[in-house]
């Protein structure tokens, strides 16, 4: 939150000194196209959070959002094992993560001039930073020395380091009434992964500000 709030001030403070500048602030929802992480995929179909563009002279913007998604995955196997007094037994291995992830995309906008069905196409470009907290609980079955069955679980809470993505979005805005409303398309690469959420991220996106 702290990075979201440095980037939204360097925004603001930017656009002050800008002729025909204009803030809309508002929020961004929308649902992703890809999955969430490379296991099997649990997360939650929402992706949503605030959003503040400042508009700068000769069609620019820069928008700035901080979107929130909540993704999860499961992975389990199951193996046989004979103990040492010949008995054959099921030995489950289990693993689920949750995770509470937040992205801080910056792009720099552009709005193409010419009016369509009242409203203006756009495309943009930017930076996005990525960090996700992590819980996850691992179950494991397995046999003693003495034959004898156990299980073990093991919990865990970790946060991943900040990444960096390469972002772009094309969409359109328009009013109604006192809101504009932005659709829009918008991929994310990320640098570097988790291990066990994904690099390439897709989503349809609504912007609604005022």
């Amino acid at each position: 939150m702290k990075t979201f709030a440095l980037i939204l001030f360097a925004a603001i403070a930017g656009g002050r000194f800008a002729s025909a500048q204009a803030v809309s602030v508002g929020v961004k929802g929308g649902v992703p196209l890809l999955d969430g992480t490379t296991f099997h995929d649990e997360s939650r179909p929402y992706i949503v959070g605030p959003m503040i563009e400042v508009r700068l002279p000769a069609d620019f913007a820069i928008e700035v959002d901080a979107l929130y998604r909540r993704i999860g995955s499961s992975y389990g196997f199951s193996g046989n094992i004979v103990t040492g007094t010949g008995l054959t037994l099921i030995a489950p291995y289990s693993s689920r993560q949750r995770g509470n992830a937040w992205e801080f995309p910056f792009l720099g906008k552009y709005y193409f001039h010419q009016e369509v069905k009242g409203g203006r196409v756009f495309v943009g470009t930017g930076w996005a930073l990525r960090t996700i907290d992590f819980r996850s609980v691992v179950s494991q079955s397995g046999v003693d020395s003495s034959g004898r069955a156990f299980t073990q679980t093991f919990k865990n809470h970790d946060r991943s380091d900040v990444q960096v993505g390469a972002v772009v979005a094309a969409g359109f805005r328009f009013q109604a009434g006192r809101f504009a409303l932005a659709p829009e398309a918008r991929y994310t690469r990320w640098g570097n992964s988790t291990g066990s959420s994904s690099k390439n991220e897709a989503s349809l996106l609504l912007g609604i500000s005022f």
